[in-house]
């Protein structure tokens, strides 16, 4: 947050090395490796975000872990998976939101539908930074690499199946890989449309059977206070585009959200809370 930057994109379990050998380096500004305080996405934003204030920043979050580690830092909050999705968790398990929602697939927020908030929010405050949180690459693996939504989502594209001999490694890298750059499709469009310096990174990376010194394990997925360097080393890329932002401070609005509406948002997506 003490970096200078007008539009912080968040890429949800993005690792460096995936982002270098899929997205490539040479198209930025300025491009490098850095370390996230955090192996998950609560952890990160508590480790951000927790006992500051960001009266010039605005949020808007395909992650519903905000609502619930810093719902009173910032500007503005916007929680879209939270405030778009009116169903209960067995809906989301059964799919049933498929057919109802639009931009939901298997408990996720499309890129499209981030881009389209991140516009509305950029109007209502031309003056404030914004951190955009897209969901992907994160599991599940819901858009093709030229930007297209995917027709069927498989459930056993993520790390957790690799333990459980459901798919291959590869398999699943492949598939986080047309994620990624299912997400930056959208990610770079709106990096050029909202002008000023943008910069691509994650909050954290993610495992795909990588062993855990100094424990003879595997470690698969995010799991907190892990410090691999595969699950804690993520991007820093910075593009500009246009003129920069002329950045004004204001006051902090505090977003309640009704907590038990949040834990069914992440239960949905697979999480223990």
């Amino acid at each position: 947050m003490d970096q200078d930057w007008d539009n912080l994109l968040i890429l949800d379990a993005c690792r460096a090395d995936m982002f270098e050998d899929t997205i490539g380096i040479d198209q930025f500004d300025k491009y490098e490796r850095v370390v996230s305080p955090g192996s998950s996405s609560p952890e990160w934003m508590e480790a951000t975000f927790t006992g500051r204030k960001f009266p010039d920043t605005v949020y808007l979050s395909g992650n519903p872990w905000i609502a619930k580690t810093a719902s009173d830092n910032f500007h503005d909050l916007v929680n879209i998976w939270v405030d778009d999705f009116d169903v209960d968790e067995s809906e989301l398990k059964s799919n049933i939101v498929l057919g109802e929602v639009d931009s939901a697939e298997n408990g996720t927020v499309h890129p499209d539908r981030v881009n389209e908030v991140a516009r509305q929010m950029h109007e209502q405050y031309p003056n404030k930074r914004l951190i955009v949180h897209y969901f992907q690459p994160h599991a599940p693996v819901c858009g093709n690499a030229d930007g297209t939504r995917r027709e069927e989502i498989d459930d056993d594209l993520h790390p957790g199946a690799i333990r459980e001999g459901k798919v291959t490694r590869e398999e699943v890298w492949e598939a986080y890989e047309e994620n990624l750059q299912y997400v930056y499709h959208y990610a770079t469009q709106l990096a050029e449309e909202l002008s000023g310096r943008s910069i691509f990174t994650a909050d954290h990376g993610e495992l795909f059977g990588e062993w855990l010194c100094p424990f003879p394990i595997r470690g698969y997925m995010h799991p907190s206070r892990v410090r691999h360097p595969d699950l804690v080393t993520v991007p820093w890329a910075v593009s500009e585009h246009g003129q920069r932002r002329r950045v004004e401070t204001g006051s902090v609005t505090s977003v309640e959200t009704d907590e038990e509406v949040v834990d069914e948002r992440l239960r949905g997506l697979g999480y223990k809370v």
